[in-house]
């Protein structure tokens, strides 16, 4: 933490509790850990949005491919026979290619909801921990 930021926190505390924190007080440690680790958590939520974006990417350029075959096939197929039954195997192909992808990107969402969940949970935790540290560093030194 930057000399600059401990002053401002300093004055703060000062201003708002009445009591002046020196630069080797333990609370100005605690908040320097809570610091950490919402870096910590922010370095992992961009993790975990960075590999959400690469299996989101790897699966629209997979369901392009197939939907490409799978277009080019019925375009052959209509080309050939312009049965009603043709335009019927379209819409149902477009449909089921459709309701994959839902089905694969609601997975992918539920995985990431999870993931998030746990580690808010952990923040949540950590968070916790550091106020309970803190308070008990100002009991004891009260």
């Amino acid at each position: 933490m930057s000399n600059d930021k401990l002053d401002v926190l300093i004055k703060r505390v000062a201003s708002e509790h009445g009591i002046v924190l020196s630069r080797d007080d333990p609370v100005l440690m605690m908040h320097t850990l809570n610091e950490v680790l919402l870096e910590q958590n922010e370095k992992a939520h961009a993790e975990l949005l960075n590999k959400y974006e690469a299996i989101l990417q790897g699966n629209f350029n997979q369901w392009q491919t197939v939907a490409s075959k799978k277009a080019n096939a019925l375009i052959n197929a209509q080309q050939n026979n312009f049965s009603k039954n043709n335009d019927q195997l379209i819409d149902q192909s477009m449909q089921l290619i459709s309701e994959k992808f839902i089905i694969t990107i609601n997975h992918e969402i539920r995985d990431l909801t999870r993931i998030s969940r746990q580690a808010a949970i952990i923040n949540l935790l950590a968070a916790a921990l550091v106020l309970v540290s803190a308070v008990l560093v100002f009991v004891i030194l009260s």
